[in-house]
């Protein structure tokens, strides 16, 4: 039996609280720094799973993603597994978008399943962060039914890679990451987020900008873009209607462009 990969665990449910992001402090790593990092090979580490409420975590489990990176674009493999030996591998792909790493599993290829539970096709967005000489991917992120996307509860992923050997020169003369919190100071959020047909995505400019809002789904393929001009300084909105796109998964990235910087969040529709 093939040991460990990323999926959750959670009992089936229609509909939830939106998963509220963890305020941690780590060494996250900005855009430029990431673009230098080898991500191919395993990354091994912990996924905690959220209370319905997310006031909690009520279970952990070994995780392990097996990545292979061309580009900005990642496919490869996870598995998860329980104290008592239950686990699933699925296939995943994702892209790197800035300093994260937005990803969704799409496809189990082996699994035992835990009496009265199902797993659940993780999805979202980890950030590449430095620990030391090590590079972690973390986060907390969203999960999904198998079919029709329909939310369970989610949960924290801390990932180490296991051989970064091929990272260490760049970790040693070009990171200086500082202590940085995981939140943005410019704002970004969708809602609704899951979605059916439409979806608005909000933003905030602090400064006269050339911005740009798209959407990519998972395969890194731009679907569509929403705003492609200047701006000043202020709160805005655009939808994006996710009727008739083509993309079966329902799974999407919003990137959004601020002068030099990007910012990005994950969407998923239900269908």
């Amino acid at each position: 039996m093939k040991r460990i990969s990323l999926t959750l665990i959670a009992l089936f449910m229609l509909s939830i609280p939106a998963v509220h992001s963890q305020d941690t402090r780590t060494n996250v790593l900005d855009a430029k720094q990431v673009a230098k990092l080898d991500l191919n090979g395993k990354w091994v580490g912990k996924r905690q799973q959220y209370s319905w409420d997310k006031k909690t975590f009520i279970e952990t489990f070994e995780y392990e993603f097996d990545l292979k990176q061309e580009g900005d674009l990642v496919t490869g493999t996870s598995t998860i597994i329980t104290a008592n030996g239950e686990y699933a591998d699925m296939k995943l792909e994702g892209v790197v978008i800035g300093n994260k790493l937005h990803f969704h599993e799409y496809q189990v290829e082996g699994a035992i399943r835990p009496e009265g539970k199902v797993w659940c096709f993780k999805s979202g967005e980890l950030y590449f962060a430095k620990d030391g000489d090590n590079i972690k991917l973390v986060g907390a992120t969203s999960s999904y039914m198998e079919v029709y996307n329909y939310p369970c509860s989610g949960g924290f992923t801390d990932l180490t890679k296991v051989d970064n050997s091929a990272n260490l020169s760049a970790l040693n003369t070009e990171f200086n990451a500082n202590n940085l919190n995981l939140k943005e100071d410019l704002s970004i959020s969708v809602y609704p987020n899951p979605f059916i047909d439409n979806a608005t995505v909000y933003y905030n400019i602090l400064n006269d900008s050339k911005v740009k809002v798209e959407i990519y789904n998972m395969s890194g393929k731009l679907v569509t873009t929403l705003f492609d001009g200047n701006e000043k300084a202020g709160n805005y909105n655009v939808t994006f209607n996710g009727k008739n796109t083509g993309d079966q998964s329902g799974l999407y990235i919003v990137k959004l462009s601020v002068g030099d910087e990007v910012y990005s969040r994950p969407l998923v529709q239900m269908h």
